[in-house]
């Protein structure tokens, strides 16, 4: 009786040459961009799957939140980039630089979702500019503006307008955008303040919406905060000022009482519930303090403001030396992932408001106007401008 010789089974295959278990593994990276850089240049084929437009749409989803790749300062005449990725993956400037011809006297007016919003007053026109791309849209202002007498945006906003169910911010470079902007204009009683929306898909800026205030000298914040579907901004006479982006409306709506009146002392967040919060650094001269309120309103639509939290500024730095109160601000607040930027001294902090972890991201002298920029790691991108930082 013959016995047929059983060939000898093939080794298994290593885990990693199966490209489902890789995906996963390359998933749960971390979000800064050199992992899934290093990642990529192993071979041709974890380059292929890392760069996989599928793949990179579920690490989005998976991770949620952009990581910070840095700040652009901004002075007059003056702007640039500072990586804050640890070395030595740190961007260097030139990577993310803004073309000198003919910006040197722009007005940096926001940083949301990738996007830079710049106004240049002396044309009479605003510019969007991705930095990761280097696209630029340059728009005149809205005729609505100049039949109105309005010579100047005195602030605004940009942010991404995709509709895609599951987008994620982060990589909006092909994503529609809104731009936002405000102007005030004078009157014998007070002052109007005025609003139009641009829509990158229609081409076209809607009609003006406005509200009243019994004050003159409007003064808007450099900053806004995003909250829901509704831009804040900080001006004068201790307000908020309020933009509804669906129901295109302004409003005036108070600030927490006792809270701080300087504008780098104060910052409109995001509470824990996901409504408005309000941020602000009081407390005595040596010993700070942030304090949180939540805006909370009632079945008959009335809000008030309640404070919920008071943290000492020094532990939450991890500071062993005490803080002089005059020497601490708040520089931003960057709702792509609920953070708040204080300077103490001459460090910048970054503070994450839902763990209350804070890291020292770099120090600096000068008193400049910060713009936090977030991106993911997309496609083609990650190669071009992010390379070893040989300083």
């Amino acid at each position: 009786m013959s016995h047929r010789r059983r060939r000898p089974s093939s080794p298994p295959a290593h885990p990693l040459e199966d490209d489902d278990i890789l995906h996963d593994i390359l998933l749960r990276l971390p979000p800064q961009p050199p992992y899934l850089l290093r990642a990529s240049i192993v071979s041709k084929r974890w380059r292929r799957l890392a760069t996989d437009p599928k793949f990179l749409r579920r690490f989005r989803v998976h991770h949620g939140k952009p990581p910070l790749l840095g700040d652009f300062s901004y002075e007059v005449g003056s702007f640039s980039f500072r990586s804050t990725l640890d070395p030595p993956y740190r961007i260097p400037p030139c990577r993310l630089s803004l073309r000198p011809d003919g910006s040197e006297g722009w007005t940096c007016l926001d940083c949301r979702h990738g996007r830079i919003l710049f106004d240049d007053w002396r044309r009479r026109r605003v510019i969007v500019w991705d930095p990761i791309t280097d696209d630029r849209c340059v728009l005149a202002y809205p005729q609505q503006f100049r039949d109105s007498g309005i010579v100047q945006i005195h602030s605004g906003a940009v942010l991404c307008a995709s509709g895609d169910q599951g987008h994620v911010h982060g990589a909006c470079h092909s994503s529609p955008f809104n731009l936002v902007g405000l102007s005030s204009y004078p009157r014998d009683d007070g002052a109007i303040i005025f609003a139009s929306v641009y829509s990158s898909e229609t081409g076209i800026w809607s009609e003006l919406v406005s509200t009243t205030l019994s004050r003159k000298g409007i003064i808007f914040s450099s900053r806004s905060a995003l909250v829901g579907n509704t831009l804040h901004w900080l001006i004068t006479t201790n307000s908020i000022l309020e933009f509804d982006l669906v129901a295109q409306r302004l409003a005036v709506t108070k600030r927490p009482l006792g809270a701080p009146p300087h504008h780098d002392n104060v910052q409109i967040i995001q509470s824990e519930d996901g409504g408005v919060g309000f941020a602000a650094l009081s407390g005595s001269r040596y010993d700070p303090c942030l304090q949180m309120w939540d805006r909370k309103v009632d079945s008959d639509g009335a809000a008030t403001w309640v404070l919920r939290k008071t943290v000492e500024l020094q532990k939450v730095l991890g500071l062993d030396s005490m803080i002089e109160k005059n020497k601490a601000s708040i520089l931003h607040y960057l709702d792509d992932v609920h953070a708040i930027f204080l300077r103490v001294h001459s460090s910048v902090y970054m503070v994450q408001l839902e763990s209350m972890q804070s890291k020292e991201l770099f120090k600096s002298i000068h008193n400049c106007i910060y713009h936090p920029f977030t991106s993911f790691w997309t496609e083609g991108n990650c190669l071009i401008i992010l390379t070893l930082d040989d300083s």
